[in-house]
Formats: structure tokens, C-alpha cells, sequence
């Protein structure tokens, strides 16, 4: 089940805007308004010690006038003020996900905190990044600290992973991949070595029988090199093919949504797709009268949905030959989504291998 923030997220996006970034500072910033967190977050990120503060806010997208030697005004992503004994603390901090710093930003942050530092204040600069993004900037009496959003991750889950609002806001952070691993464990050094043998069995199941049977109902399917984009993209190591009008055929597995690999077919449809009311009203009927057959709906306008069938690769270990049965269940199951292009036959469907994408779709796959 996704996070609330991932469904707040996907009522308020658009198909012009993608704001990330914006979005998880607006519900990172009550965190640092309370007392306990802000001073471990210096602590660990700064290696100082906050003492008798008071008077904490977080402001979100504030605006600061251009100084004259600037091209722009400037506006933080998070700026926090609060108190220290008599001492007034300001702290900027800019959060980057996809993007990557603005033209002197960082330069024009430090530039404005040093006009506030002439007005008594005390400050200091956050620069927290997805990637390791490294940034040299002119040394002042404006400390600058450069972290990543797993170390982030990790520091909320080491101590507050018990409360529901950080519970919710570490569910979202590992959504949006923000909680990257950074140590190795066994189980991790065995699939390391034993990688290649794990893709040439994936490969088996995929190539020979299955990939003829794919063929034969939805066409050739997109290259092999397309497979590591899939897990590199949507963990999942899938064989697939686009069947024109935002319609994707595929079949593989799947290593996201259970505790052991699932063995998938599927078919998935983009919102830009001309005909969707007519497909999930026919994937609505498919799912009734088919066993073992899920119709996914879209959450909004803006998202895929999908009709799929998958099994948890335990359930082959108890075949004698893994390979085979794996196989047969890609076979039979492609057999019956073929089922869809019948009840469908008014909609192109492609099966001829010399078949290819239209520009438009081609780009933004």
C-alpha cells in the first residue's frame, strides 16, 4: 500500500508538472519544527551542539530580493529561524531530487545569509542532494554542509522510524528511492556472485519457448538490452513490446510488491492511449470471467494501469524442472491475454514483426 503522501501526491500532480522536490520539502518542514529532531539533525549532520533553543520555523519557498550583484531573487527550498539562548539562527536548505543547481544559487544563498549575518544573525547553509553532487564554494563564516537524502533516510529511521509522522515520511522517502543501501550483506555478496547464472536462467525462461509464443501472438518484442532497462527503471526483468496507441505487452518477473519474485504477464496501458475507456471496461470483463487475472486501475487521468496474472516463483520450486514449468505458465497465460486482441479485434494490435513506433511514442518511451 503507498504512503499518504504518495497519494496526496498523485491527486495534486499534473502532466505539466512534476514538482518532487517542492513536494517533499513541504512535508520534510514540520520535522525541523520540532525541538528534539532539529537539534539531532545538527548534531549529526553539522557536529554541533544546540543548546536552550526556542522559537522554531520552517518556512517553505521564501522569497529573498536579488542583491544588487545578482541576476535573481533567491528562494530557498526550506528556511528554518529559530533562537539559541539570545542568539537569532537562520539556516537554508536546498533539497535536489532530479534537478541540479541553479545558475550561483548556492553562491547567492551564501551571499544573502552574509547580509543577514550583518544583522545579528547566526547561520548556516544545507545543500541536501538524490546524487552525490559535489559543490565548492568560497569559504565564509556561513558553514556549509553538503549530505545525501539516504543519509537523511537512514538517520530518521536509526531514531524516530516510531513516530507516525516520520513512519509515513520515511514510507514515501523509500518510494521515491531515497533510501539507498549502502552496505552489503551476505545475501547481497551471494547474488553478486552468482549474477550471471541468475540472468541466463531468467534469460531460459524468457527466450526459447515463451519468446516463440510471444511472437506468434504480440509480435517480436523490443531487444534484450531493453531487459536491464526494465530493472534498472521498475524492478522487474521483463520481455515486452509496444502494441501501438500507448498499448505494451510483456511477460517476466516482477521483484517489487512481495517477499519472493513473482512470475508476471501483463498488459499495460498509458493515459495518453486513445481508447482507454474501452480498454479497462474490457479488462473490468477479463478479470470477472478469468481466473487468477487482476485488473489495476489508475489512481487518476494522469496514470497507467494494467491487466495482469502472476504467480511467486515458490511456486515452481516444486516443479522438477524449474525452467519448464515457468515456461508453461508464460505460455498458457499469453495464450490467454491473446483473448484481448479478439474481444478488441476493432483496435490495432501489432503482430508483424517489421511494425515500429510512431516518432511521438518512440521519444517517450
Amino acid at each position: 500500500m503507498s504512503s499518504s503522501y504518495t497519494k496526496i501526491y498523485n491527486l495534486l500532480r499534473s502532466s505539466e508538472a512534476n514538482p518532487y522536490e517542492d513536494y517533499l520539502t513541504e512535508i520534510i518542514a514540520p520535522l525541523f519544527e520540532q525541538k528534539n529532531i532539529l537539534i539531532s539533525f545538527f548534531k549529526e549532520f553539522a557536529s554541533i551542539d544546540l543548546i536552550d533553543i526556542h522559537d522554531i520555523k520552517a518556512h517553505t519557498q521564501k522569497t529573498y530580493t536579488k542583491l544588487i550583484t545578482h541576476s535573481t531573487d533567491s528562494r530557498p527550498d526550506l528556511v528554518i529561524t529559530f533562537r539559541q539562548g539570545e542568539i537569532r539562527k537562520l539556516v537554508f536548505v536546498e533539497n535536489k531530487l532530479s534537478s541540479g543547481e541553479g545558475h550561483l544559487q548556492l553562491q547567492r544563498y551564501q551571499e544573502h545569509l552574509q547580509q543577514s549575518e550583518k544583522a545579528g544573525f547566526s547561520t548556516h547553509l544545507f545543500y541536501i542532494t538524490k546524487y552525490f553532487d559535489p559543490k565548492q564554494i568560497e569559504k565564509s563564516s556561513t558553514p556549509f554542509c553538503q549530505l545525501e537524502w539516504f543519509q537523511v533516510f537512514t538517520w530518521l529511521q536509526e531514531n524516530y522510524k516510531a513516530d507516525l509522522y516520520c513512519k509515513q515520511i520515511l514510507k514515501y522517502m523509500e518510494e521515491i528511492e531515497l533510501n539507498k543501501s549502502r552496505t552489503f550483506l551476505p545475501q547481497d555478496v551471494y547474488s553478486v556472485q552468482n549474477l550471471g547464472k541468475t540472468i541466463s536462467m531468467l534469460d531460459q525462461c524468457l527466450n526459447g519457448k515463451t519468446s516463440y509464443t510471444f511472437i506468434n501472438f504480440f509480435g517480436k518484442p523490443k531487444q534484450w538490452g531493453n531487459r536491464t532497462i526494465e530493472l534498472r527503471d521498475n524492478n522487474r526483468y521483463v520481455m515486452k513490446n509496444d502494441q501501438s496507441d500507448w498499448k505494451f505487452v510483456g511477460c517476466g518477473f516482477t521483484f517489487e510488491d512481495s517477499d519472493y519474485p513473482e512470475v508476471a504477464v501483463f498488459i499495460e496501458i498509458h493515459a495518453n492511449s486513445k481508447h482507454t475507456a474501452v480498454l479497462m471496461s474490457a479488462f473490468e470483463e477479463f478479470e470477472k470471467i478469468n481466473d487468477g487475472w487482476v485488473f489495476q486501475r489508475p489512481e487518476d487521468q494522469n496514470d497507467w494501469f494494467m491487466l495482469y496474472t502472476s504467480k511467486s516463483l515458490i511456486h515452481f520450486l516444486a516443479e522438477k524442472d524449474h525452467i519448464e514449468a515457468i515456461e508453461q505458465f508464460f505460455i498458457d497465460k499469453l495464450a490467454e491475454l491473446n483473448k484481448i486482441k479478439g474481444n478488441l479485434s476493432e483496435l490495432k494490435w501489432i503482430v508483424n514483426e517489421q511494425e515500429t513506433l510512431s516518432t511521438d511514442e518512440e521519444v517517450a518511451i
